[in-house]
């Protein structure tokens, strides 16, 4: 195992706001602290941050000035951020392997693999979609603390 883990917006997204996973989302993020782990992803993570809490706004979930400080707060946390053509190109022959309509969830899969090392979402159909050829991926559903 590196000293790097993969996390996706959506997990920790889930450590800020109400949702069914939040528990274990902050414990996980916490574990990846005290284990000294490089958070590390895609380049679009912020960009899926901002615009998940814009459309959490939008459907009224989430008072404005609320999300302007999850936003901030959000975008502090340090995370090792990754692009290259090489990565989307494997992003894209994730995204085929795997049927996904869109490429942005591989963009994660593929940063996890060239790393060798785990990718933990809360998006359980993504994970679902690829749980049986890739054990690195992980669910923060079944963390336990």
């Amino acid at each position: 195992m590196t000293s790097s883990v993969v996390c996706d917006s959506s997990l920790l997204i889930a450590t800020a706001l109400v949702e069914s996973n939040t528990s274990k989302a902050r414990a996980l993020v916490q574990l990846w602290e005290q284990q000294n782990l490089q958070l590390t992803a895609p380049s679009l993570f912020h960009y899926e941050i901002v615009a998940a809490l814009r459309k959490n706004v939008y459907r009224g979930t989430l008072v404005p000035e609320e999300a302007i400080i999850v936003r901030d707060k959000l975008l502090s946390v340090p995370v090792q951020l990754m692009m290259d053509m090489p990565l989307l190109k494997r992003a894209y022959e994730l995204a085929t392997q795997f049927n996904r309509p869109t490429a942005y969830d591989s963009q994660y899969l593929a940063v996890a693999e060239r790393l060798d090392c785990d990718f933990w979402t809360a998006d359980e159909k993504l994970f679902n979609a690829v749980r049986q050829q890739l054990n690195w991926v992980k669910w923060v559903g079944d963390f336990e603390s």
